[in-house]
């Protein structure tokens, strides 16, 4: 498996996985909810929210299980998907959300994370 024998995981990363686990985890639940019973407190959007928050959660597994291996598959994904968070984000605040100017923090911060030579190494990209 990629990442067992390149050395010590980064703990940022070891972090990262574990989040992205979990919050996967919760992702899924909750999709599965409103994509049955959320059809009821949303209308038509419940499943269609549904079936997003279940495909996002699949996704964060995805990348939580990479992390933790140093796959570097992972780390592609990671970056092509906090690259998405800044755009979104960046959009939202165009708009006048100005409740993304945290998302966009975030996934910026992420982002200059999984560019840092220590972690890139980790993943040997």
């Amino acid at each position: 498996m990629a990442g067992l024998n390149k050395g010590n995981r980064p703990t940022g990363i070891s972090a990262l996985a574990i989040l992205e686990l979990l919050g996967g985890v919760l992702a899924i639940i909750l999709g599965l909810f409103l994509a049955g019973a959320g059809s009821s407190i949303l209308g038509g959007l419940g499943p269609i929210s549904g079936i997003v928050a279940i495909i996002s959660g699949l996704f964060a597994v995805a990348v939580g299980y990479g992390f933790w291996t140093g796959a570097k598959w992972s780390w592609w994904l990671a970056v092509i998907l906090y690259i998405f968070g800044i755009i979104f984000s960046l959009a939202s605040v165009v708009v006048g959300s100005v409740f993304s100017i945290v998302g966009l923090i975030i996934d910026a911060l992420l982002l200059y994370y999984l560019t840092r030579p220590g972690v890139k190494s980790w993943f040997s990209v």
